[in-house]
């Protein structure tokens, strides 16, 4: 299994687990409920909550709010319990305001070896654009799965956008969110396999970054 390949299945069970997140609520902001439904900082909780138990799983430490150098610190790391380095970096946000300095501290990383991984929420169809810019100027070799829920606002931000960025190659692939008969949220992908991008979001081939064999 290359590191796309792993990449993509990271993806596939975020979207086809999305509806054990337990995230509630309507699709009308009239009918939202400030005592049931879930706001930002539920789903942003649920996700980071999700890969980390996938972490442990795996055999990984999850440790959450990992300093970095520059003294940010990552949303959630999984560290390889016998080198005691990281194998996974993880950033969600979900106000679109602070996608773009989540990005930034994504692609900030110096090593190619290890996996990164954003979630971004509610962005419009003009800021994902301008994200796949940043992405295609910035990778520089790294190994990046990008989620971004696309959408008008917050109500409609129901399309997920997928993109897997790593050895010289973009695959992309695209998913639907909407409520179940009790208005728990649930996904599902629209197509039945990725797609190459890669001559949409790179204007050139990128150096190979490190392939791994996932166990």
């Amino acid at each position: 299994m290359t590191s796309a390949d792993y990449l993509k299945r990271l993806c596939e069970g975020y979207v086809r687990s999305y509806r054990t997140f337990g995230i509630r609520g309507s699709r009308d902001p009239r009918e939202f409920n400030r005592v049931i439904d879930a706001r930002a900082a539920d789903v942003t909780h649920r996700e980071v909550t999700f890969f980390s138990q996938l972490g442990e799983m795996l055999g990984f430490v999850a440790r959450r709010e990992v300093a970095r150098k520059d003294r940010t610190r990552w949303d959630l790391s999984w560290v390889d319990i016998d080198s005691k380095k990281p194998f996974l970096c993880m950033e969600s946000e979900t106000f679109e305001k602070k996608a773009d300095s989540t990005i930034g501290k994504l692609l900030r990383t110096r090593s190619s070896k290890v996996y990164l991984v954003g979630i971004l929420g509610c962005l419009n169809e003009s800021h994902f654009a301008q994200v796949k810019q940043t992405v295609s100027k910035r990778l520089k070799g790294r190994s990046l799965l990008l989620l971004a829920w696309v959408g008008s606002d917050m109500w409609h931000a129901t399309k997920l956008k997928a993109i897997v960025a790593c050895d010289g190659n973009v695959y992309t692939r695209q998913a639907t969110a909407e409520p179940d008969s009790d208005n728990y949220w649930y996904a599902r992908f629209d197509d039945d396999e990725w797609v190459d991008a890669t001559g949409e979001l790179l204007d050139r081939p990128l150096p190979p970054c490190l392939t791994r064999v996932a166990a």
